[in-house]
C-alpha cells in the first residue's frame, strides 16, 4: 500500500494511533522510517479498516510518538515503566530515545516526601546553601510518627542540618536551619544561625515560591530548641515567626520578628491566620 498522505493510521497490538508520516521519519535510522522511506515505494499491507498493524504492546507507543514529536522524554512523574518503554525504544531502533533511558536519573532533594512536588524539589534546593546541596532524607514525619513533640525531638535531635516542611489546608511553608536541634535539660535555648531561613511554596495570599532570610542582627534569635515543642524558628517572647506548637497537630506564625516579611504581606502569610491546624508535617536531614 503506498503513502503518499502525509497521516497514517497505526494499529499498535489493538490500540490505534494517527499520525504524520514526518514523525515516523524523525529517526532516519529507525524501524518506524524503514517502514516509511521517503524515496523508496513502500508498500504496506494494510487491515480492512486501513491502518498499518504493528504487533507490539501498544500501552507505551503514545510515549515513543511523543518523543519523536518533540524531541522530549516527557513520563508522568513516579514513572514505573522504564524497563518496558526501553524495551519499546530497542525494538524500534531509536537510539536518542534509549540514550534518554539509559542517562542515570538525578535523585530527588528529599526522598519519600509525601508533601513537595519534584518541582518544589528544585526550588528548595535553589534556596539551600551550595554547601549543603545534596540528598535528603526523611527523618520525622508527624502523620506516621506522631504530632507530639517528644516524637519530633526523638527523631531529629542531634542531627545536624534539616528542613522543615509544613502542610495546612492547601498551604505548604516551613523553614530551614543549618544547626541541630536539640531537647535542652534546662527548657528552652535560643540558637544562633548564620543560614537559616523560613519559606512559603502555597499560600492563601497568591505569592508564588518565596525565601524569607534572617533579618540583619537577628541571627542568635534562629531557632529555639524547646523539648515541649516541635521545630520553633524566631523567638519573642510569646512571639515566633514559625513555631509548631506544644499542642502537636497546631501550630502558630508571626513573621517580621527574626525573619523578614516579604513587602505588602501580612505576618500571617503562611496560612492567613497566627494560630493553624498542622495537616503534616515533615523534617528531612542530609544524607551523610
Amino acid at each position: 500500500m503506498n503513502h503518499p498522505s502525509r497521516f497514517v493510521k497505526l494499529n499498535v497490538g489493538g490500540q490505534y494511533f494517527t499520525t504524520n508520516v514526518e514523525t515516523l521519519r524523525k529517526d532516519p535510522n529507525s524501524l518506524l522510517a524503514s517502514m516509511f522511506p521517503r524515496k523508496a515505494h513502500a508498500v504496506l499491507i494494510a487491515s480492512q479498516d486501513g491502518s498499518i498493524i504493528i504487533d507490539r504492546d501498544g500501552t507505551y507507543f503514545r510515549f515513543i510518538l511523543n518523543y519523536l514529536r518533540n524531541g522530549e522524554l516527557i513520563l508522568p512523574d513516579g514513572a514505573t515503566f522504564l524497563k518496558e518503554l526501553k524495551a519499546e525504544a530497542k525494538f524500534y531502533q531509536i537510539q536518542g530515545l534509549l540514550d534518554e533511558l539509559s542517562k542515570p536519573k538525578e535523585p530527588k532533594e528529599f526522598v519519600d516526601s509525601l508533601i513537595l512536588t519534584n518541582e518544589e524539589h528544585r526550588v528548595l534546593k535553589g534556596w539551600l546553601p551550595m554547601a549543603l546541596v545534596g540528598k535528603w532524607r526523611l527523618l520525622f514525619r508527624a502523620s506516621r510518627d506522631g504530632f507530639v513533640p517528644s516524637a519530633f525531638h526523638s527523631k531529629c535531635d542531634n542531627k545536624g542540618p534539616t528542613i522543615t516542611v509544613v502542610k495546612s489546608g492547601g498551604n505548604i511553608f516551613g523553614g530551614f536551619t543549618e544547626n541541630a536541634w536539640t531537647s535542652p535539660t534546662d527548657g528552652k535555648t535560643e540558637v544562633s544561625c548564620r543560614h537559616a531561613f523560613l519559606f512559603t511554596l502555597v499560600n492563601p495570599s497568591g505569592l508564588g515560591p518565596t525565601k524569607l532570610s534572617l533579618i540583619s542582627r537577628k541571627e542568635e534569635q534562629g531557632i529555639l530548641c524547646n523539648s515541649k515543642c516541635g521545630p520553633v524558628f524566631g523567638n519573642r517572647i510569646g512571639c515566633h515567626d514559625l513555631c509548631i506548637t506544644d499542642a502537636g497537630s497546631y501550630g502558630s506564625s508571626n513573621l517580621g520578628n527574626a525573619y523578614q516579611c516579604p513587602p505588602g504581606q501580612k505576618s500571617t502569610l503562611f496560612t492567613g491566620e497566627e494560630r493553624f491546624r498542622v495537616a503534616d508535617y515533615e523534617v528531612f536531614g542530609l544524607c551523610q
